[in-house]
């Protein structure tokens, strides 16, 4: 076990170990608390269907579509944040600022995205932009201050984007167009990982790993669920939608 209790089966006492054996175990825990996560996340919307949205007209052709791809953008921004800190290395400006508005863009613009589609810009782009300038901030701070402000920026300027799109698009297939958007950040989250393990993680000889705990990144992935679940369903939206 790491020292934060997350499994790293072939490191050494100390927590150092050559950068192939951390980056094999870094990849492994991801997988198992990206499926984790998925799990839980997906058992929260599950109960709160059933505990308080069950009596909603129309509830799965106003929200349920638009909540399948709020997980999905939820979860692949955390896990890319889990990436990041689980090395507990600090990364150079270059990379650091890299991160930190690849994650703000991609949080702020899928939340705002998602949100805007059920509630309309304002709401949507409100939500994005501070999901987007805390995720981006904290990633971006890997690198210090000139990460935590391009993880700011790159927060207010995709919630900001994500509303707007979704509004734009509300009348022209807004609903094959989320998928589609929800896929790219995927792809791109997968090209930050890499661009991490080839910039910094690949140049070292010893690579340090303390892991990252579980209960509290599921804990803030449970409250941004449920806080913008209840938001989309109950919150205020724009006279678009009724």
């Amino acid at each position: 076990m790491g020292k934060d209790g997350i499994e790293c089966e072939d490191c050494e006492v100390d927590g150092k170990s050559s950068s192939k054996e951390v980056v094999m175990n870094v990849e492994k825990s991801l997988i198992k608390t990206a499926a984790y996560s998925l799990i839980f996340l997906t058992l929260i919307e599950v109960i709160a269907y059933l505990g308080w949205f069950r009596g909603i007209p129309d509830f799965f052709t106003r929200y349920g579509y638009y909540l399948i791809f709020l997980v999905a953008v939820i979860l692949i921004n955390a896990i890319a944040v889990w990436h990041v800190k689980a090395y507990r290395h600090v990364f150079s400006c270059t990379t650091g600022m890299m991160v930190g508005m690849t994650i703000g863009m991609s949080a702020g613009f899928g939340i705002g995205l998602i949100v805007g589609a059920t509630n309309g810009m304002f709401i949507g782009s409100l939500a994005g932009i501070v999901i987007g300038i805390a995720a981006g901030s904290y990633a971006g701070n890997c690198c210090g201050v000139m990460g935590v402000m391009e993880g700011m920026m790159a927060g207010l300027m995709g919630g900001l984007m994500g509303g707007m799109t979704s509004v734009m698009t509300l009348n022209d297939n807004v609903r094959l167009f989320v998928p589609i958007l929800v896929l790219l950040m995927a792809v791109i989250m997968f090209g930050l990982v890499y661009m991490i393990y080839q910039e910094e993680v690949k140049k070292l000889k010893n690579v340090e790993y303390k892991g990252f705990k579980f209960l509290p990144f599921i804990t803030v992935n449970f409250i941004i669920t449920i806080a913008l679940t209840f938001l989309m369903i109950y919150g205020p939206r724009s006279f678009l939608f009724g």
